[in-house]
């Protein structure tokens, strides 16, 4: 599994563009499945159901 960083600077929507930052999961290696090998897209299994879980953690910089 791989994770996809996006940022969004103001284009969408049209209408009320703002800014934002996303952290999301990607079955696979590629975006684009058209653009995926062999080996480069996941299976979702017949349940229907995969799990995702991003951990994140930061150290403090002590003088």
């Amino acid at each position: 599994m791989s994770v996809a960083l996006w940022r969004n600077l103001g284009g969408f929507p049209r209408h009320a563009p703002y800014r934002s930052t996303g952290v999301e999961p990607m079955l696979g290696r590629v975006f684009d499945l058209a653009e995926a090998g062999p080996d480069d897209a996941a299976r979702v299994p017949a349940s229907g159901e995969v799990r995702w879980r991003l951990t994140l953690s930061t150290a403090c910089p002590c003088p």
